[in-house]
């Protein structure tokens, strides 16, 4: 290589450095810039996530009360996830389906039941999913997430009473809930308001039957009652009229002009299958009345007098 050559080589290579040297500080600045930013992005996003933080309500577990935080024994609770203290009240129309809700939140493998209790006895209506009761209508469900739901279909005036759902904790668990059947009071009272249960009648004369209905609730809705013989339509000479009563009650008259023997029978007057009430009406020959039982039994009375009568003469004849 000529010396000319090699010293423009070497001018070039001088200059690249001498370039090089002098963008350096440069870039670093800019490099060292970024890095800066970028912190102060990181330390930012930081920030914000500690307020956010901060900022969060605290945690709520809505099925832990505060004094159980440290007790897990099974408790009950309200739809809303309250706890229960106390008995529960459920009130039902007559007929009506009754759906009583037990919830138990922290069973934790135990098993609930149902109980129906009174002052003397208790009876056993469900474990788990299973019915221990011969009685169709009372059926156990699984609500989920905890509620052991017994249902009793067409209620009655005798389902009214004490209702206990229990869980097999030591000592137990027991929620308690009083039902009460709302019926209509019905009643058939005669001309003086009296109510009855039998009535005598002869032939020919007019029967006149009042039914008076009283909602158990004021401003509970009761269809008109209907009557009815021997648990079949009315024949078509007995009439039945509506009358306004008092108050809320609903009244209904039955009456038949001239009464025959085949008029006799029960008579009942119903608001539905489950809340009715019945009258015996009987209808005999001749001038008996009602007061003829109390005549029969005085004619008895004579026949049985005589007897004795008769076996004291034959006594003292003896004698």
């Amino acid at each position: 290589m000529t010396g000319p050559a090699w010293g423009s080589r070497f001018c070039l290579v001088l200059t690249a450095i001498t370039i090089v040297i002098a963008n350096y500080p440069r870039h670093r600045n800019r490099h060292l810039r970024e890095q800066l930013v970028n912190s102060h992005k990181v330390t930012r996003n930081i920030t914000q996530l500690q307020e956010i933080t901060i900022n969060l309500p605290p945690l709520r577990i809505p099925h832990l009360r505060h004094h159980r935080v440290t007790d897990w024994d099974p408790y009950f609770e309200n739809a809303n996830g309250q706890g229960i203290n106390g008995s529960q009240n459920v009130a039902l129309h007559l007929g009506a389906t009754a759906y009583l809700d037990c919830r138990v939140a922290m069973l934790s493998g135990k098993k609930v039941m149902w109980l129906r209790q009174n002052t003397d006895w208790a009876s056993l209506l469900t474990l788990g999913n299973t019915t221990h009761i011969s009685d169709s209508r009372y059926s156990v469900s699984f609500q989920y997430p905890n509620n052991w739901r017994l249902a009793i279909s067409g209620v009655r005036r005798e389902d009214h009473g004490v209702y206990v759902c229990q869980v097999n904790t030591h000592p137990p668990r027991m929620l308690v809930t009083n039902v009460t059947i709302l019926a209509p009071d019905i009643r058939i009272i005669d001309e003086a308001k009296h109510e009855l249960r039998d009535r005598y009648y002869k032939t020919g004369s007019g029967i006149e039957l009042t039914c008076v209905v009283r909602p158990s609730c004021p401003d509970s809705r009761v269809p008109y009652p209907v009557w009815r013989k021997n648990s079949e339509m009315l024949p078509d000479h007995v009439n039945v009229y509506h009358i306004n009563g008092s108050n809320e009650d609903l009244v209904t008259r039955l009456y038949i002009e001239r009464a025959k023997k085949t008029d006799s029978g029960e008579y009942t007057c119903s608001v539905s299958q489950f809340s009715t009430t019945a009258v015996h009406i009987h209808v005999l020959n001749g001038k008996l009345n009602r007061k003829s039982p109390k005549r029969t039994e005085l004619n008895i009375n004579s026949i049985v007098l005589s007897n004795i009568l008769v076996k004291v003469n034959l006594q003292c004849n003896l004698l």
